[in-house]
């Protein structure tokens, strides 16, 4: 469908009101962009006058945005980032790879492996960027991202590295307990898994134990936390076998499949990528290599 011009603001229109809405002053706005306040100040001007409304509030001393010209500058600014990395996407190389990583995950598990991969393919650049959750891969510019749960997000492709399986671990003072004793026990949980002991709870015969008493947003942040005898912790042994080695944490059963696992997420509409081909390539050999991702 095409849009008649009238109705397309420019790029100079949307990036000046966008930054004064952030900013809140004329002069920061025009330092940002490196021009002068009035050259700012036209631009808002025609872009108001083009959409018939008001967009900010301009005070003696600041300028804050109406409630439309809020709503706006929320729109012309997701456009512009749209429209930002559209462009990093063209102009990127095709033995580049943006790739965004899990924070334990990536520097326990993946970083100790990588130089494997370097040395196989010295001619690939790898961008690094820290993700939990679902996001939008396409519009974030990125190739590929490794994620633990479920496969099922929106506009990607999904290859699964090895299933998730996790394990009640506590401090060596809290251990030994039964199996009621640990569901009764302080209970350590991570922010993205909120079901996850009710969950570990039915698989073993028990009562739904209620809501966890700590939650954290990081499993690393919470393996600290049950290390420092905090409480009880599900946690993936394949990422903290130092710490089971080392006798600071003790699984208290055995590993359970949690019914989720860790996933290279692709767009289901990129264009092929070499670069990405072969990090998958690689990936699923470390895997099956079994050097501790299973244990």
């Amino acid at each position: 469908m095409s849009l008649p011009r009238r109705d397309l603001p420019s790029t100079a229109s949307l990036q000046a009101y966008e930054a004064v809405a952030r900013l809140g002053s004329f002069t920061a706005a025009a330092q940002e962009l490196a021009l002068t306040q009035s050259a700012v100040s036209r631009q808002v001007a025609a872009l108001e006058r083009q959409l018939g409304v008001t967009l900010l509030q301009r005070g003696p001393r600041e300028v804050v945005p109406t409630p439309e010209g809020a709503e706006y500058a929320t729109a012309a600014r997701a456009a512009l980032g749209q429209l930002q990395r559209a462009g990093l996407a063209l102009q990127a190389s095709p033995n580049q790879l943006t790739l965004a990583i899990l924070p334990t995950f990536g520097t326990r598990w993946l970083m100790p492996r990588l130089p494997r991969f370097l040395r196989n393919h010295p001619d690939i650049t790898v961008h690094f960027t820290t993700r939990i959750g679902q996001f939008d891969l396409a519009a974030e510019g990125l190739a590929a991202a490794i994620h633990a749960g479920r496969a099922g997000w929106p506009g990607t492709k999904a290859t699964l590295l090895f299933e998730d399986r996790v394990q009640p671990c506590a401090a060596p003072a809290l251990a030994p307990l039964s199996l009621l004793q640990i569901a009764r026990s302080p209970r350590l949980s991570l922010a993205s898994r909120p079901r996850e002991w009710a969950d570990w709870c039915a698989a073993q015969g028990l009562p739904d134990p209620g809501p966890a008493q700590m939650v954290f947003e990081h499993v690393s942040t919470m393996a600290q936390a049950c290390i420092a005898g905090l409480g009880v912790a599900l946690l993936p042994g394949f990422l903290f076998q130092p710490e089971l080695a080392r006798g600071e944490v003790v699984p208290l059963g055995a590993p359970w499949a949690n019914g989720g696992g860790y996933w290279l997420m692709t767009p289901d509409t990129a264009r092929p990528n070499p670069a990405t081909d072969a990090f998958r390539d690689w990936l699923l050999t470390e895997v099956a290599r079994g050097d501790g991702a299973f244990a």
